[in-house]
C-alpha cells in the first residue's frame, strides 16, 4: 500500500505540470494583474515622490530661512562692533588733536613771550646805545669846551 501510495504522488507530481499549459486567456489574465499591480505601485510611488518632494521643499525653506537669521544676525552683531570701534576712533582723534593742540600752546606760547622780550631788549639795547653815543658826544664837547 505504501507503494501504491508513493507511485500514485510520484505520477500527480510528475503529470501535473503536463496538464498546466497557459492559454493566451491565462496570459492577458497574467498581464492585466500585472499591469494593474504595477500601475498601483506607480501611482503609490508617485504620491510618495510628490510627498517627498514637499517636505523636501519644506525643509529648505525652514534651513533658508533660519540661515537667513543667522547671517542678518550675524550682520547686526559686526555692525554693532563697527559702530563701537567707530566711536572708539572718534574718542582717540579727539584725544590726538587736544594733544596737539595742548603740544601747540605749551611750546608757542613760550615763544611769542621769548619774542616778545627779544623784541623788548632790542629796543632797550638800542636806546642803550643811542644813549651811550650822546654821552660820548657830550664828554667830548665837554673835554673839548671846559
Amino acid at each position: 500500500m505504501k507503494y501504491t501510495l508513493f507511485f500514485f504522488a510520484a505520477f500527480f507530481v510528475i503529470i501535473s505540470p503536463t496538464f498546466g499549459e497557459l492559454t493566451s486567456q491565462d496570459l492577458d489574465k497574467i498581464r492585466l494583474i500585472v499591469k494593474e499591480e504595477v500601475s498601483e505601485v506607480e501611482t503609490r510611488l508617485r504620491a510618495e515622490i510628490a510627498e517627498s518632494e514637499e517636505r523636501l521643499r519644506a525643509e529648505i525653506e525652514k534651513s533658508e530661512s533660519n540661515m537667513k537669521g543667522y547671517v542678518d544676525l550675524k550682520f547686526e552683531g559686526v555692525n554693532t562692533k563697527f559702530e563701537g570701534v567707530d566711536q572708539q576712533l572718534t574718542l582717540v582723534v579727539g584725544f590726538v588733536s587736544a594733544l596737539t593742540i595742548l603740544i601747540v600752546v605749551t611750546v608757542g606760547i613760550p615763544q611769542i613771550i621769548i619774542a616778545w622780550r627779544g623784541k623788548n631788549e632790542r629796543e632797550q639795547d638800542k636806546k642803550i646805545e643811542e644813549l651811550s653815543r650822546e654821552i660820548e658826544a657830550l664828554k667830548q664837547r665837554h673835554i673839548v669846551s671846559p
